[in-house]
């Protein structure tokens, strides 16, 4: 009996990882590689990453790099970026970015996002840029192809 207890135990617990949702990647500055364009990661700040489901995370030095390429998947991703306030990650879903050609990104693509859409409207207005309210309209812009 004690031995089916620690069994289902341990598959509940191996379960409940599974089912957990996965966070973002690990990024080594200046030894994480873009997936994208090759260059080392080193500025946080810029740094983005997406998963799709069955696949490892793909990691990028530029938001318009991760742009770029999600426009070519056919799968829903899972997307995460560095706020332009705490620098912390954030997940995708509800994130606000603002596009300027006064952002001196790694690839130019000129982006940055937040969480808060009070900072992005702020951010905006300092760096005479523009706001875009979702990652659904920052894939279907433009800016920073």
């Amino acid at each position: 009996m004690v031995r089916f207890t620690i069994f289902l135990a341990a598959m509940t617990a191996v379960s409940a990882c599974h089912r957990a949702s996965p966070g973002p990647p690990e990024i080594v500055v200046d030894q994480t590689v873009c997936s994208r364009c090759g260059m080392l990661i080193s500025e946080p700040l810029y740094a983005a990453a997406y998963k799709t489901e069955g696949q490892a995370p793909r990691v990028f030095d530029d938001i318009g790099c991760l742009r770029a390429a999600a426009r070519g998947e056919n799968a829903p991703i899972l997307t995460w970026f560095h706020d332009g306030e705490d620098r912390a990650w954030i997940p995708g879903a509800g994130t606000v970015f603002v596009t300027s050609t006064g952002f001196h990104t790694p690839m130019g693509g000129g982006i940055i996002a937040f969480r808060d859409a009070a900072a992005a409207q702020r951010s905006a207005l300092e760096h005479q840029g523009q706001v875009i309210p979702s990652l659904v309209e920052l894939l279907k812009s433009e800016r920073g192809k």
